[in-house]
């Protein structure tokens, strides 16, 4: 008995998982050949009950043409069985003045055929009522000697019989029209069920390779923002998983390119850092006069020597807050607004100091927490561009909101060429005002970056004097 138990059981949870594994393998094949199981199984049925209902239409017009010819051939026949006994009733009247035998064995040959007539239409009724009113017109009808007809009840059965008969036919033609009808309906509905299902069924179906589709959408935004996964996986039809697979190639390419690329700037930085810290030691005790004097041609080379080293200096440091704006994993570390405006103030305490431009800070309740690195970018390279142009002073507003954190930097410089706008994020573009300035061309496209990698917005405001800019990036909490 337990042995019979176990095996029912087993055969059940067998049977359970092939039908719950169903749908997956359904969803596993090929998304033509989804199609075209999807265009099978639902509209099969539909075909189906199209063509039995064309059938069952065609059926039910034969019987109601049919239905017609009985109704049409039984009034022929109860018309021409009342002609008939009217034509005998004459006949039986005139003979009873003639008293001929031999007109009146031929009446009586003609009663009996009418007589066997009434007794067929009989048989051919179905009604009940009508066949019991018929009933009563054979008992007035006498079997072989029509001199014994009473005529004139057997009239009077037969007024009464035609109504009813008209009406009973009448019924049974109505009948079956609604029957008809209630079929028709009925087939009709189930047409309609069969139409909604599949229309349902299709739209689950596009439902879940939309569903597919999004899935890779997601999957290809995030690596175009840089956030690589381990392993990608897509679930559905065999193209989505061979994509998947292709996808997974990709973001194995696109992580060995990144670690590359990081890898080559520190490298070089590294070694141009070297040479670089030597020349600038060199130029200095040069300029310190501890290898004597120096003339004004040598001090001169000098200063151009520092200029070019400052330069190299600043556009190496630019270059690796670049690589450092677009990398993923700096955006992880987050510090609140007043922390990151704080380590600003210190950035810039010693360049204000050695300037005659003031920078004027106006820090709101910023309790909000955004990724630091990145951020303390965007403001650097902001306030550093700005100090650059500005003429006397560079205000800096930094506040934040639920959604927002905002950053707007007002200068008082020359401002910026609208012509110059489209291309002014563009790596190493400088502008026709930028050729006093030492810079990289770098800076912008630093902040761009970095806007870009926040997900937030960067706009330039002209002003007069200066320029405005602002940059907004959305508040993702802690």
């Amino acid at each position: 008995m337990n042995t019979t138990i176990k095996t029912v059981k087993k055969r059940f949870i067998s049977s359970y998982k092939r039908v719950k594994s169903t749908p997956q393998r359904f969803f596993s094949q090929s998304l033509g050949l989804q199609a075209k199981l999807a265009l099978t199984i639902a509209l099969l049925p539909i075909i189906v009950s199209a063509v039995w209902y064309a059938k069952h239409l065609s059926l039910e017009q034969q019987k109601m043409h049919q239905s017609y010819v009985i109704n049409h051939d039984l009034i022929i026949e109860f018309s021409a069985i009342k002609e008939s006994i009217s034509a005998l009733e004459k006949a039986q009247k005139n003979n009873t003045l003639l008293d001929s035998p031999a007109l009146q064995n031929s009446i009586n040959k003609k009663w009996k055929a009418t007589r066997k007539r009434i007794t067929l239409l009989k048989n051919r009724l179905m009604e009940n009522v009508l066949v019991a009113q018929w009933q009563q017109v054979l008992t007035l009808s006498p079997t072989y000697n029509a001199h014994l007809v009473n005529y004139s009840a057997l009239s009077h059965e037969l007024q009464t019989t035609e109504k009813l008969f008209h009406r009973a036919l009448a019924t049974r033609l109505a009948e079956q029209r609604t029957s008809f009808s209630d079929k028709n309906y009925g087939l009709l509905a189930l047409l309609l069920i069969l139409v909604t299902l599949f229309i349902v069924f299709s739209l689950m179906l596009i439902r879940r390779v939309t569903h597919q589709l999004y899935t890779l959408e997601h999957t290809i935004v995030q690596l175009g923002n840089g956030k690589y996964v381990r392993n990608i996986e897509l679930q559905g039809s065999n193209e989505l998983e061979k994509l998947g697979q292709r996808l997974n190639w990709l973001n194995e390419a696109l992580q060995h390119s990144h670690a590359q690329k990081d890898s080559f700037l520190r490298h070089v930085t590294h070694e141009l850092k070297t040479p670089l810290a030597s020349l600038s030691e060199g130029s200095s005790l040069l300029q310190d006069t501890c290898m004597g004097s120096l003339s004004g041609q040598q001090e001169r080379i000098v200063e151009i020597m520092q200029g070019s080293v400052k330069r190299l200096n600043t556009l190496i440091d630019d270059l690796l807050s670049y690589s450092a704006a677009s990398h993923p994993l700096n955006t992880q570390q987050k510090k609140s607004l007043v922390a990151i405006t704080t380590d600003l103030k210190t950035h810039f305490t010693s360049q204000a100091s050695n300037s005659s431009k003031k920078l004027i800070w106006n820090i709101g309740q910023n309790s909000a927490y955004m990724p630091y690195l990145p951020c303390k970018i965007i403001l650097i390279q902001l306030v550093n561009n700005a100090l650059q142009y500005a003429d006397q002073s560079i205000r800096i507003e930094v506040y934040s909101n639920e959604n927002t954190a905002t950053f707007s930097i007002y200068d008082d410089g020359v401002g910026i060429d609208p012509c110059e706008l489209a291309n002014i994020t563009q790596p190493f573009f400088r502008g026709q005002h930028s050729h006093n300035h030492i810079g990289s061309g770098l800076g912008l496209s630093i902040v761009a970056e970095s806007v870009k990698h926040l997900h937030g917005s960067i706009e330039f405001n002209p002003l007069s004097p200066g320029t405005h800019v602002c940059v907004k990036v959305p508040v993702r909490g802690k």
